[in-house]
């Protein structure tokens, strides 16, 4: 970002507009109806929506490079056409999720004022279309970072392993497929979210391949005896307390010798980057009030703390890295 004009400084204030199109053309599912050219009024007819209001957005979603136009009729570029448009293929609901986060981030201000928001923002999800997209969002995310952060890890030849708030299943399936040696996989998640990864599962063939365990990890025992326990993308949602209460419990479910990893945008000892780690921490100050994104130092610390040995911090992707150790085989 660097601003170092009042232009740029403008520039960065406009930042929602290009976001408020895309979203609230997702939700309205136009790039589903623009897999071939098709004009204002067609489109409008088609959806229910006005032509006028409808003209201004599609022009900007060309502008944009999302559209292209040719005389009255639009039509997706490649990358939409790919993503956005109902069927196979489709990552649609990550961004129907981030949609859904809007009202929660027009309360930062407030935030910082120590006001309660106005409604409960985070997962579980006050209804179960949002619970649908979040945890499907989950998928459009992970669904090509999921192979490759399993193949990385070099886990060896794990035969159990449990999966913490593994909520699509797409790591679970990541897992199983890299490593041939596991017996079973527990996904463990709340009864909302657990609902829509079954679902995931069974439309990819994958329904009888994990063993599911339902509750809130807060209050449900993660049964004992796996040689790996996996929490991804979960410590950000909650304080320093409910971290080291997870590790805790990951550290009982484990058999001596077995590993633990943490999974996260981990953000840098001076908590100032990378910007997308500095910018996930804000998210998470307006969807719950209490997470924010953790260095690796300090989860090492507090892994060591909770009894793990050879603790250590491992990138696994361009954005996410893994604070990984293991329970000893005797104490």
């Amino acid at each position: 970002m660097n601003p170092e004009t009042f232009k740029d400084l403008m520039r960065l204030s406009h930042g929602f507009e290009p976001a408020r199109i895309l979203l609230s053309a997702v939700e309205l599912d136009l790039f589903s109806h623009l897999s071939e050219n098709t004009t204002v009024h067609q489109l409008a007819t088609r959806l229910n929506l006005q032509a006028g209001p409808l003209t201004l957005v599609l022009n900007a979603l060309v502008a944009m490079g999302l559209l292209d136009k040719a005389g009255e009729a639009y039509v997706n570029r490649p990358v939409v056409a790919e993503n956005l448009v109902a069927g196979q293929g489709y990552r649609g609901h990550i961004f129907r999720h981030i949609s859904h986060c809007w009202s929660a981030w027009g309360d930062l201000s407030g935030r910082l004022q120590g006001l309660e928001p106005a409604e409960e923002s985070w997962s579980p999800a006050p209804d179960e279309v949002q619970t649908r997209d979040f945890i499907l969002g989950m998928e459009n995310v992970t669904r090509d970072l999921a192979p490759l952060v399993a193949a990385r890890l070099e886990l060896g030849s794990p035969v159990t392993l449990l999966d913490v708030g593994g909520g699509p299943g797409t790591y679970a399936e990541a897992f199983l497929k890299e490593y041939p040696t596991l017996r079973e996989v527990c996904l463990f998640d709340l009864p909302k979210a657990a609902a829509v990864g079954r679902q995931n599962l069974k439309n990819r063939g994958m329904e009888t391949s994990v063993r599911w365990l339902e509750g809130d990890f807060y209050e449900t025992p993660f049964g004992q005896g796996f040689d790996v326990v996996w929490i991804s993308q979960v410590l950000h949602s909650l304080d320093e307390a409910g971290c080291r209460m997870l590790m805790a419990k990951a550290f009982e479910a484990l058999e001596p010798g077995g590993e633990l990893i943490l999974h996260e945008f981990l953000i840098e000892d001076n908590r100032t980057g990378p910007l997308q780690a500095a910018l996930f921490a804000v998210h998470m100050l307006v969807m719950t009030g209490v997470g924010r994104t953790y260095a690796g130092g300090e989860l090492s610390v507090w892994m060591g703390e909770a009894g793990f040995m050879d603790v250590r911090v491992q990138q696994v992707s361009d954005d996410t890295s893994v604070v990984r150790g293991r329970k000893p085989v005797s104490r």
